[in-house]
């Protein structure tokens, strides 16, 4: 009787539910850890591309400031021939690389870069005037810097003798004088290019945003 009472008797287990117990508890934690750090990439990026969508709305203020002042300078003789440093101006160069010593983190004049650039309307350069000029009516919680470039080998002469960067501009056929709208024609001219005197101005903007958060945005106005 006793014999046959110890075989019916339950094996001892040893641990092996524990065990199991503990690595599906670490299989779970590792999966929820794995979910939270996927949450939070996921809420950082959709951040970023709000805020690059709201920086590049909030630099049109800027854009529309600078192109209003370059329209207003090209209607003075030489206006934009020569680099400009003034106060309550922007701070303008007359080629594409311009940049004063002073406004570049490097100290490296004459080369321009965004991310090497002081833009500051408190920050002056080596002539003292400020490095950038601060864009007004700016969307709350953001500041807008920019300066402006005309896009040209060299300084103080007008375009095209300067080797300025321009739209071409093309005459629709027939429009000169003694062409026909015919092809078939034998005076068809077809297209030709005119005398371009429009320039391309490159305006860089620095947005500075909520949390210090910067980008920098270039737009091309002529």
């Amino acid at each position: 009787m006793d014999t046959l009472n110890a075989s019916r008797r339950p094996a001892r287990q040893q641990g092996f539910v524990l065990i199991l117990a503990l690595v599906i508890m670490v299989i779970i934690t590792l999966s929820a850890v794995a979910m939270i750090a996927s949450l939070r990439g996921g809420i950082s990026a959709s951040g970023n591309i709000a805020f690059r969508q709201a920086a590049t709305r909030a630099a049109d203020v800027a854009v529309d400031s600078a192109f209003q002042w370059v329209q207003t300078q090209m209607a003075v003789a030489s206006g934009l021939n020569s680099d400009i440093a003034a106060a309550a101006t922007p701070r303008y160069y007359a080629t594409i690389a311009g940049a004063d010593s002073g406004c570049k983190k490097d100290g490296a004049g004459g080369s321009f870069t965004p991310q090497q650039y002081r833009f500051s309307d408190t920050v002056t350069g080596s002539d003292g005037f400020p490095c950038a000029a601060k864009a007004a009516g700016k969307p709350a919680g953001y500041d807008l810097y920019y300066v402006v470039h005309r896009m040209a080998n060299t300084a103080g002469s007008a375009c095209p003798a300067a080797g300025c960067l321009a739209p071409s501009i093309t005459v629709a056929s027939g429009s000169a004088a003694g062409c026909s709208m015919d092809p078939t024609s034998a005076s068809f001219c077809g297209a030709t290019t005119a005398t371009n005197t429009l320039v391309y101005y490159r305006i860089t903007i620095k947005v500075v945003g909520p949390r210090q958060n910067n980008r920098y945005i270039q737009a091309f106005v002529y």
